[in-house]
């Protein structure tokens, strides 16, 4: 029997290269390394999506020539070097907690929203935005609650950029964007160089 065609996939990875901090450089070395950060963020969430008692996908080295972060339905989540961060271990793990034969169907994404603004810091109304611009249909009751980021946090996550781009992008004053950015200031999580709010490289 043929699969059911996944007709979002290429939309839904179009998707994902438009949020900012998707596409980054890997974040852990080693599979284990992996596993000890996404362990946690499966308990908390397999009772949300009805596999309260289903233990966390066992995540495994890519094999010989695999270039792509691989899903299985063995409950099994392969990921070669570069796929060792939060943006590709949660799309992996929405795999894994998406209903059987779903893809990249309307839950997924929906499902894939709730766990980057839960876990990684995506602000769920960009992605829901951007979503609805590319045409990438989402399930909303299946994204889950998900936190309210402070201006402050909504900000860090455009990094880097000017006072006056913020301002445009947030839709709020410029004298807010100033607010928002003393606290990023003040804890050395960011400061001002060239006119622009940039990232400390030691956070």
């Amino acid at each position: 029997m043929s699969r059911p065609r996944d007709s979002q996939r290429s939309r839904v990875y179009a998707w994902q290269r438009t949020l900012k901090g998707y596409v980054c450089p890997p974040e852990w070395k080693t599979i284990h390394e992996v596993s000890a950060w996404a362990e946690p963020v499966w308990r908390t969430e397999r009772g949300r999506y009805g596999l309260a008692r289903k233990e966390a996908p066992e995540f495994v080295a890519a094999g010989w020539g695999q270039r792509r972060a691989l899903s299985y339905s063995s409950h099994k989540i392969s990921l070669p070097l570069w796929a060792r961060k939060r943006s590709v271990v949660l799309h992996e793990m929405a795999h894994r907690l998406a209903p059987t034969g779903e893809a990249h169907g309307p839950r997924f994404v929906a499902i894939l929203m709730g766990l980057l603004a839960r876990h990684a810091g995506f602000n769920l109304q960009d992605m829901m935005e951007k979503a609805d611009q590319l045409g990438v249909r989402y399930h909303s009751r299946s994204v889950g609650t998900v936190p309210v980021q402070s201006l402050t946090e909504q900000l860090w996550a455009l990094l880097p950029i000017s006072e006056m781009d913020a301002a445009c992008e947030l839709d709020v004053s410029w004298r807010q964007v100033r607010g928002a950015s003393i606290r990023l200031l003040t804890h050395k999580r960011a400061r001002w160089l060239r006119g622009k709010l940039v990232r400390l490289t030691t956070t």
